[in-house]
């Protein structure tokens, strides 16, 4: 098993992320363009949300084409790395054209590099590119790695045995090679009881953010609904230790509920209380080009368009259209995605889950100040 040293000490910038965006003007912050070229993978995770892992790749030309699409509208309305370009799967790195994205994306040096990964390859050339990418892009580039347990059993339950000490292994590299990383731990019956050992374990290897996933019972997943936890539960098990923590647990928190409720009380400015889907800047591709306004709401119904015969600028004209039709789904501190599904498969159990959730922490107070809007679900 890889462990770390007490004396070795990273010397990067560890970078956070959060979601959001301005509730007046329904745009996010930091453009964040979510491309899942393939479905693919070389794990059968038993709590995978995708509904297979068919090998449907989207056309290599296409991606690259999104990259300078991406790249001219995020300079024009936010900025030099004012928006992500953000591969996930599926498993990116089966991808056999991703460092042709990286390059261009190193090239252009203009989008910041997001990577979702199992953390399961481990090679020296790995990591040198990457360290490569990193380097080119001003080292805005984040590698978000699942890790659904703090010990071997728990990781094991969910992505089979051995994958564990990879995954350790990968986040080690990462730190040894100064690139900034995020963990993703999917909370439930099985592992919950870990955060706390999880939160050190993070600590030790240098990441810089924890995202606390709920885990929702779709797809592949919904053999295992019965491991979900209430959100109540798992809100108040982070709150209470968010509100005991020391400062690097709670930057390490960054955007997780307890967190958003915190700077509400804090910094008292108001939060728009709904989530960021159907927001200009926020786009999910999946590998048939279909684009979504949420990796969390891919039903055909809420599709606004198809990057094989549409561009990126007709595309996001149409997400006025599409909050106009997510707008009955908004609820506070609830995501919109997870409202669709429960309700599209009649889940009256999960849908009480989502609303007791909502009703603990919406005191129905406004503050003075510019509302701002967040990702409820992390699931990015």
């Amino acid at each position: 098993m890889a462990i770390l040293k007490k004396k070795e000490v990273y010397s990067m910038k560890r970078q956070t992320y959060i979601m959001k965006g301005n509730a007046k003007e329904k745009k996010l912050d930091v453009y964040h363009l979510i491309l899942a070229p393939t479905y693919a993978c070389n794990l059968r995770c038993k709590h995978c949300y995708l509904p297979d892992h068919d090998n449907q790749l989207l056309p290599r030309h296409v991606v690259l084409r999104l990259i300078d699409e991406w790249s001219r509208i995020v300079v024009k309305e936010r900025g030099v790395y004012g928006g992500i370009f953000h591969i996930k799967g599926g498993e990116p790195f089966v991808v056999p054209y991703l460092w042709d994205v990286l390059d261009r994306l190193a090239e252009i040096r203009t989008l910041q590099i997001f990577i979702t990964t199992n953390g399961t390859f481990v090679s020296d050339s790995l990591f040198q590119k990457l360290r490569k990418y990193s380097d080119a892009v001003d080292n805005h580039l984040t590698i978000i790695v699942s890790l659904d347990g703090a010990t071997e059993k728990a990781h094991a339950k969910l992505r089979g045995e051995g994958n564990y000490e990879k995954t350790l292994e990968f986040i080690k590299r990462l730190g040894e090679n100064d690139i900034n990383f995020h963990l993703n731990f999917v909370i439930h019956r099985e592992n919950i009881d870990e955060i706390p050992e999880y939160i050190n374990l993070a600590k030790r290897y240098g990441a810089a953010q924890i995202n606390f996933l709920n885990f929702v019972p779709k797809g592949i997943g919904f053999n295992l609904r019965n491991w979900q936890v209430p959100h109540v539960e798992i809100y108040k098990r982070l709150k209470e230790i968010y509100d005991n923590s020391d400062n690097e647990t709670k930057r390490m928190l960054a955007g997780n509920l307890p967190y958003i409720k915190s700077k509400e009380v804090l910094n008292g400015y108001s939060t728009a209380k709904v989530c960021v889907a159907g927001y200009r800047g926020l786009l999910y591709i999946t590998p048939d080009g279909s684009v979504f306004p949420c990796p969390n709401i891919t039903f055909s119904d809420y599709s606004i368009g198809n990057v094989i015969n549409q561009s990126l600028e007709e595309i996001l004209d149409n997400m006025e259209n599409i909050r106009y039709h997510l707008s009955t789904h908004y609820k506070p501190y609830i995501c919109a995605g997870e409202k669709i599904l429960y309700e599209t498969v009649n889940d009256t159990q999960r849908l009480k889950y989502i609303y007791e959730l909502s009703d603990l922490l919406d005191d129905g107070e406004g503050k003075d100040g510019e509302a701002v809007a967040y990702c409820f679900s992390r699931n990015y």
